[in-house]
């Protein structure tokens, strides 16, 4: 067997357990697809608002109950900053994704990394090192792809917070973060590089674009 081929199916491992872990850890496809058709419904309007404008839904975007199930979910996150749709942050978090005119923040590094698929545009991820804070930056397709833009090496850590209960954004998402070439990975964190954190993020979140595309047909 060839070295290329040994190095494909170690991504590939590599991809699906990060992805089964993720879905483990948020379950938030399988808790839209169980909504009923009105709370879906519902959701799509404030992804869309994000991928389309680039910013969040106003707070009268739904219905008070819809909007406050779809919190319970962790389908969407309030606060004063205003409502934020994963792959998709209110709040700044350092990791911003520059699309068709528009800068946004994203949840975490492999949001990040899948919000250029989601909006169908060729975008500049930008975020510091979470090491030694340098500035990073790297290019993704329109169709999620990174490769070729990543001339900085940069690499996607998936380190487990010391928080235990909460919304994803406060449990998960803190812990997943870029990485420059030179620096190592931290103590205890998962290491991807940027296809791989691509491909799960991509993945995880392509039901997402399905209800898109459904939305964008009826």
């Amino acid at each position: 067997m060839k070295v290329s081929d040994n190095i494909r199916r170690e991504r590939k491992a590599a991809v699906l357990r990060a992805m089964q872990t993720l879905r483990a850890a948020f379950p938030l496809q399988q808790a839209m697809e169980g909504a009923d058709l009105a709370l879906r419904a519902a959701y799509v309007r404030a992804l869309s608002h994000w991928t389309l404008q680039g910013m969040p839904p106003p707070r009268d975007f739904a219905s008070n109950q819809a909007i406050q199930e779809l919190v319970a979910l962790d389908a969407l996150v309030i606060d004063e900053c205003g409502i934020g749709c994963y792959p998709f942050s209110a709040r700044e978090t350092g990791i911003h994704v520059h699309f068709s005119g528009h800068r946004v923040a994203a949840m975490c590094a492999i949001d990040a990394l899948a919000i250029p698929r989601l909006v169908q545009h060729t975008s500049r991820v930008a975020a510091r090192c979470a090491v030694c804070h340098c500035h990073l930056a790297c290019a993704v397709a329109a169709n999620g792809s990174v490769d070729g833009g990543n001339p900085q090496g940069v690499r996607v850590v998936w380190h487990a917070g010391a928080v235990a209960e909460g919304a994803c954004c406060r449990v998960l998402c803190p812990g997943i973060r870029f990485v420059c070439r030179h620096c190592a990975e931290p103590p205890g964190a998962t290491g991807l590089s940027l296809p791989e954190a691509a491909a799960v993020g991509n993945g995880f979140f392509a039901f997402q674009r399905r209800l898109l595309h459904h939305h964008e047909q009826s």
